[in-house]
């Protein structure tokens, strides 16, 4: 996905701010846009289906079960505790009122009748809608948990679908914890991966601004103990404050395919030093929102945009 002259546009869980996150509506919805390709997430079921959700358990803006009652916020079923026919009694095609997720999305679209997705009904629904269409993959893990290498299971049922699928070609995967990108570039040396970051402001002493979405105190002392120990766990033993070339020189040395930074993160001088290694820039986040904040980030150079809102650059005929 190296091509410096147009910028790959990759609607963000399937276009979050059009329709519900993560659904086959989403997903059907970002080919029809034109869109270059979509993300999303997968965890496993009880009984190891690729499930198609972001959070690890139900997210209560938008699951309700088929008496209509909403998804408690409180004790919210998990992913990995449900089957497959569990997870798909619930609905999930219309935001909940006064939900966070609606106060976030309030143009969404609803959609009746979605259902939670395996990721092999993605997969489907993209190859009968478009030759080109890409997934970027996430593999979810919480970041400080990564020394449990959870997403071993993950990685090989995940790598199971899309070559089953015959998707290999049209797959990428990403990942906060690097360690699964390395273990799934070694049993897929041809399948491209995109080391993702979170914001480094997280990272940094001082308080992280308000946009780049902080976790609570508690865990974000945890993220910046491990950090600065020089040994996170997230980073598969590498420590890219102490390589010359940082976090380019880190993914490089590790066979990856891209840096997955953080919008905000996203400089001419990082998106240089990633071409110089024959690596690409691509962005996530929640910041480009129109024209301006796009046509800022265009200047880096960057080649990949992930938005909530795709139709940011697929309406802009200057892009296409």
């Amino acid at each position: 996905m190296q091509d410096h002259q147009r910028v790959k546009v990759i609607a963000h869980r399937g276009g979050a701010a059009l329709r519900v996150e993560n659904t086959l509506a989403a997903f059907e919805h970002a080919v029809s846009l034109g869109a270059d390709g979509a993300e999303l997430d997968v965890h496993l079921s009880r009984d190891g289906q690729v499930i198609v959700h972001h959070d690890d358990a139900l997210n209560p803006g938008y699951c309700r079960a088929a008496d209509g009652a909403w998804v408690d916020a409180i004790n919210r079923p998990r992913i990995d505790e449900l089957t497959l026919a569990q997870l798909q009694r619930y609905e999930i095609g219309e935001p909940r009122t006064g939900s966070d997720y609606a106060r976030r999305h309030p143009r969404v679209e609803p959609v009746a009748g979605q259902r939670i997705p395996l990721l092999r009904d993605v997969i489907r629904l993209v190859k009968a809608r478009s030759p080109r269409f890409r997934l970027v993959i996430e593999i979810k893990t919480p970041m400080p948990e990564a020394t449990r290498q959870s997403w071993r299971g993950l990685v090989a049922a995940t790598l199971d679908a899309i070559r089953e699928e015959g998707f290999i070609e049209r797959a990428i995967l990403c990942s906060f914890d690097w360690g699964a990108l390395v273990h799934a570039k070694r049993l897929c040396p041809e399948l491209p991966t995109w080391f993702t970051t979170a914001p480094l402001s997280w990272f940094e002493t001082g308080t992280p601004p308000r946009e780049d979405d902080p976790p609570d105190a508690d865990e974000l002392h945890e993220l910046r103990t491990l950090y600065g120990s020089g040994d996170a766990p997230w980073f598969a033993g590498l420590n890219p404050r102490q390589l010359a070339g940082g976090y380019p020189e880190a993914i490089a040395s590790e066979g990856g395919d891209a840096w997955f930074m953080y919008d905000r993160d996203c400089t001419a001088e990082r998106v240089h030093a990633l071409h110089s290694r024959r690596l690409s820039a691509a962005i996530w986040g929640p910041n480009v929102r129109d024209q301006d904040s796009l046509a800022r980030l265009l200047r880096t150079g960057v080649d990949a945009v992930c938005l909530d809102d795709p139709t940011i650059v697929v309406d802009d005929p200057l892009l296409r």
